[in-house]
């Protein structure tokens, strides 16, 4: 086995010197080859340029990774520490029980039963009668008039956690309209007496939440076309024909007369209703091809999408059981990872559930054959790098419908000015919308600085000095800044804390959003959490928390401004009652409340270095900027939004950053340490 010394130590041996320009040449041109893609203000290299240049050094990387053996004897066994991550999941009980997924089911099979009977309900009188006196038959056209009940998401990948939602399609016929879903429907629902109903019928992709048996369901419809009725009828009448099967294999069960203890035995065979259950499954998850989108209106084909994401990730993983297990489980840590350090919300401007799955998809699809442990060091160490606004594909981009379907809008940042200021575009199957035109400039840089810190973890694991374990260790969010912005979401009324909650969080982006801004000197790192909780006045509250940077020549910034837009925002909401309230405070580190460390930190986590608190020892308040906004506040006091920024000792400016955080930052803002005082 060749050493990691080896090259240079042949080289040496090398008499001539015309070899060693050669060679020296020939790696000077293979480095160039693999170097990574780098981001061009004037618009960057042709896209075709880059992605070969960026498919190069990945395959580099993976060559490499591919054979440990080469680099040092001190590496573990990708084997052994797949089996590392099997553990990890099992211990923070990111896989559901079998008890906990025959549960799902049953669900889905009721509310897939509720549908056909409400379906039932809204069919014209004569239809109705028609379909009573032929109900007998189970013919092919009575089915063509109940809706399928189709699953995407994390219950469709495989990878949902034991306290996730179900996210479902109902793909309805034409006789259910829109309106009936958000009408009559709600109704079928209340007297099933699910909890947490939230119809939001207004929203960009319209949406049913609600709980079933402690099932959350977040449930969208599409209303198909008389054409695909016979499909719509087939696909239900081979589902209906595997109940009845499963059904009469539970009648029929096996006995045996025990003669020592004069009994008779009831032999059950699970493996049959497993099987069943399967073969249940996959047809409930019938392909929705893209001929299914004829004749939808582009509500629809948003709602649609979902199961069509869905069911493009599976099929580009491909149906082989091991590289199928291998996604899921490199998933599973992927998104565990990301709610651990604040990075896992969609409507924050970060990445949800979708966005992660597209981009662990990306990395499997380039390195069909890795293992789990080498799946995830190659997607920190890929993204942690990777050149955005560069886009994330995992197939050509289609430009065209296929004959007989609408054209819709697709992302296209070469026409449309609003697509090319998109900064982390990730886009899945026809129409590519961009699944994560949300993210903003601060939340981008915290993606990326906590991929960096991932990508020198990850690597530590591989050569043993660390364990998987320490990925998902207490974020150091509340020790890396020293100043913080915190919005409290107040209410007296739990139903309406839930609804004003709803809101306020929906238009967080725009707080995040004004709080960045260079011309004040400002920089914002959001953390993806919300710390809900009940106080002894039985207010419940909900806080978030923004971390604040200064330029290194600020001496005041007006915060007033920057968060003017949110506040008229949601206090000019239509829907606010006088149980609902909102504060927003400038918080120093050493103040900030304890139930932002958790409970697995100890009193010593939560204290700063002296030496950079010094400067502001007897100085640091809590300044609120605006508390208690009246129905008929929009302003707020901008004398209480100023801050003055006091120097930092020559010790604390010059601390260093945490690793993965100072190859992010401008060199105008000052180290996350610098003390400040509030005015």
């Amino acid at each position: 086995m060749m050493s990691a010394k080896a090259p240079s130590g042949d080289a040496a041996q090398k008499p001539h010197g015309s070899q060693n320009v050669h060679n020296r040449g020939r790696n000077r041109r293979n480095n160039n080859n693999a170097r990574p893609h780098q981001q061009n203000k004037s618009g960057g290299q042709h896209p075709n340029h880059q992605r070969k240049n960026y498919k190069a050094n990945n395959n580099r990387h993976s060559n490499r990774n591919n054979k440990p053996q080469l680099r040092s004897r001190n590496q573990i066994s990708h084997a052994v520490l797949s089996n590392s991550l099997v553990e990890v999941s099992t211990s923070r009980q990111l896989i559901e029980s079998s008890d906990g997924i025959q549960n799902r089911r049953r669900v889905m099979n009721r509310l897939d039963s509720m549908l056909c009977n409400w379906s039932d309900s809204l069919l014209p009188a004569a239809s109705y009668a028609d379909m009573l006196t032929t109900s007998s038959k189970k013919s092919t056209t009575n089915k063509s008039n109940h809706p399928s009940l189709l699953s995407f998401g994390s219950y469709r990948l495989g990878v949902h956690t034991p306290d996730a939602d179900v996210d479902c399609l109902v793909l309805a016929p034409p006789h259910i309209q829109r309106h009936d879903f958000f009408d009559s429907w709600i109704t079928v629902l209340k007297n099933a007496e699910v909890s947490d109903l939230h119809p939001v019928a207004t929203a960009y992709t319209p949406v049913v939440k609600f709980s079933m048996d402690g099932i959350k369901i977040d449930m969208v419809f599409a209303r198909i076309n008389h054409v695909q009725l016979n499909w719509l009828a087939e696909h239900k009448l081979r589902l209906e024909q595997v109940k009845e099967e499963k059904k009469m294999k539970e009648n029929s069960v096996e006995t045996e007369f025990d003669q020592t203890s004069s009994t008779v035995i009831v032999h059950h065979n699970n493996e049959v209703d497993d099987e069943l259950d399967e073969i249940a499954d996959k047809i409930a998850e019938v392909v929705v091809s893209d001929q299914m989108l004829i004749g939808l209106d582009e509500t629809s084909v948003r709602c649609v999408n979902g199961v069509r994401v869905s069911q493009y990730l599976l099929a580009i993983v491909g149906t082989n059981p091991t590289r199928l297990e291998n996604f899921r489980l490199t998933l599973r840590i992927v998104k565990e990872w990301a709610r651990v350090h604040g990075l896992y919300s969609n409507v924050l401007g970060f990445l949800g559930g979708v966005n992660w799955a597209i981009l662990v998809c990306w990395v499997c699809k380039e390195n069909p054959n890795a293992k789990p442990s080498m799946l995830l060091n190659l997607f920190f160490r890929t993204f942690a790098n990777w050149s955005w606004p560069h886009p994330v594909l995992l197939a050509k981009q289609q430009l065209h419908p296929i004959k007989g379907v609408s054209s819709h809008p697709i992302w296209d940042p070469v026409n449309n000015f609003r697509d090319a200021k998109h900064l982390m575009p990730i886009t899945p199957c026809y129409p590519s919308m961009n699944s994560s035109y949300n993210v903003g400039e601060p939340q981008l840089r915290r993606i990326q600085d906590e991929l960096r810190r991932a990508t020198k973890i990850s690597h530590d694991v591989c050569f043993g000095r660390k364990t998987w374990a320490d990925l998902f260790k207490g974020n150091d969010f509340f020790r890396q800044h020293a100043n913080y912005l915190q919005v409290d979401i107040i209410s007296t009324q739990e139903d309406d804390f839930r609804e004003w909650f709803g809101l306020c969080e929906a238009r967080m982006r725009i707080l995040i959003a004004g709080l960045e801004n260079p011309s004040f000197g400002t920089q914002a790192y959001p953390l993806a959490k919300f710390f809900t909780r009940k106080e002894e006045d039985g207010k419940h509250v909900s806080s978030f928390f923004v971390a604040l940077r200064f330029a290194e020549d600020t001496e005041k910034v007006d915060l007033g401004p920057l968060i003017m837009d949110y506040l008229q925002i949601v206090n000019s909401w239509d829907g606010r009652k006088e149980t609902m309230d909102l504060a927003i405070n400038i918080v120093s580190q050493k103040n900030l409340p304890s139930f932002a460390f958790g409970v697995e930190c100890s009193e010593k986590e939560n204290e700063v270095d002296d030496d950079s608190t010094s400067s502001e020892t007897s100085t640091n308040t809590n300044e609120e900027v605006a508390s208690g906004l009246d129905d008929d506040t929009s302003n707020v006091d901008a004398s209480k939004a100023t801050k003055t920024v006091q120097k930092s000792p020559p010790r604390s400016a010059k601390k260093k950053l945490e690793p993965g955080h100072d190859s992010g930052t401008p060199s105008m803002f000052i180290s996350p340490l610098k003390r400040a005082k509030i005015s």
